[in-house]
């Protein structure tokens, strides 16, 4: 799937070794031997428990899984990252190793490619950003090169159990039209756990996630999508064109989806369900596992979990449908602004909408509207919501919030 976005992509942006380490892969690779899949997983801290259950995913075609197993400059201590490099080369039999890299055929159908970013370990401010990414560019340059055959980039985690369904669900889009304007999906989640205690604090949290994307859905935000690294994929040619993920020890997720979500549409798999297992865990500085953490302690302190006030996204909803009018008012944005609630107007001014509108005022319609939309984007939504609930509507009881909100969802699905 050779194109100038994924060339430009890989000559200017790509991460350093991947044209020289991928290049020497594709030629000691037997002409014959092609994936039609393949999945990023970075690997923290991780056992191999994960690579087992890959082991036990029915496959009827190749898939490569790139494990990038990483760590942070400020860990000293690489004895976990050892083990499970040992155990994954252990699992099979390697056809590749040169530098960072070592290819393992683990049986007919799974291969892994190991990438060994824990004995020169990544900047700790980089984190899973860098993992994923590094990752990424190598899934980018298969794709690139023919080796891979899909045009989807599967991202999960070690802690993610992906379904039977899991690739399908990808190729089905592919060969749908009424889908050729999707650039990434997130599969549907599910939290599990033996311990009740942990299971119950970690669907509390997916239950606060679920609130939050009904709730943009509700305003009508077209950034209305789960944004979890364990659950997503998306087109390698949009991939490139966004320039990958973010190098950020969190949220790169996030930043990744909001940016691939300006050039098509971020798609819900609700039918096909990653299981995560339910854990704590401090190897990033927010996200799941902190959070997580942060509902069982308050839990100890016999204090409610608290978040966004339902009232935020009736301001949204308003804020949004207000838009329409704003290019036909954009000579007299004052008069515009001051139809919403002061908290609105407040809320606008903070995320600068003056300044977006005072630059695009001698555009057309459809250009202003076009770029209204790339300008309010996930993270211009999130400022606007924050500071709603800094003046006025503070966090509430997840429950008492739902309870009162003027939307509804499944706290299953």
């Amino acid at each position: 799937m050779q194109c100038k976005n994924l060339i430009k992509y890989l000559d200017l942006y790509a991460e350093k070794n991947v044209l020289q380490l991928g290049s020497h892969l594709v030629d000691s690779l037997p002409h014959n031997v092609n994936f039609a899949h393949v999945v990023v997983i970075p690997a923290y801290k991780e056992s191999s428990n994960f690579v087992a259950r890959l082991l036990s995913v029915p496959l009827t075609v190749p898939v490569l899984y790139i494990v990038v197993i990483n760590q942070p400059d400020n860990d000293f201590d690489n004895s976990l990252q050892t083990n499970l490099s040992r155990f994954i080369k252990n699992s099979g039999t390697s056809i590749f190793k040169e530098g960072d890299l070592d290819l393992i055929v683990a049986n007919e159908h799974a291969y892994f490619l190991i990438v060994d970013a824990f004995t020169q370990p990544f900047p700790v401010e980089q984190g899973v950003g860098l993992a994923r990414k590094v990752g990424a560019d190598y899934a980018l340059f298969l794709i690139n090169e023919n080796k891979v055959l899909s045009d989807w980039i599967h991202s999960t985690d070690a802690d993610a159990h992906i379904p039977d369904d899991y690739f399908e669900a990808t190729s089905v889009l592919s060969k749908q039209k009424k889908h050729n304007q999707t650039v990434a999906v997130s599969y549907n989640f599910t939290h599990v756990d033996e311990n009740i205690e942990l299971q119950q604090a970690n669907k509390l949290y997916e239950t606060a996630l679920r609130y939050y994307v009904a709730g943009l859905s509700y305003a009508g935000s077209s950034y209305d999508f789960f944004t979890i690294g364990s659950v997503i994929a998306f087109k390698a040619k949009e991939y490139a064109m966004v320039r990958g993920f973010p190098k950020r020890s969190a949220g790169e997720d996030f930043y990744l989806l909001n940016k691939l979500a300006k050039l098509g549409k971020v798609e819900f798999l609700k039918d096909t369900v990653v299981t995560i297992e339910a854990r704590v865990s401090d190897r990033v500085p927010f996200g799941t596992g902190p959070s997580v953490a942060n509902i069982l302690q308050l839990k100890q302190d016999n204090k409610p979990y608290c978040y966004y006030h339902p009232q935020v996204f009736n301001e949204l909803k308003n804020c949004i449908r207000h838009f329409v009018t704003l290019w036909e008012s954009r000579l007299y944005f004052d008069d515009w602004l001051s139809v919403l609630s002061k908290e609105s107007q407040q809320a606008l001014q903070d995320i600068k909408l003056a300044s977006f509108v005072d630059k695009q005022k001698n555009n057309n319609q459809i250009q202003f509207n076009k770029q209204l939309t790339v300008w309010f984007d996930a993270f211009k939504t999130l400022k606007f919501i924050h500071s709603l609930r800094e003046q006025k509507y503070t966090d509430i009881p997840l429950q008492q919030a739902i309870e009162t909100a003027n939307f509804t969802f499944n706290e299953d699905k």
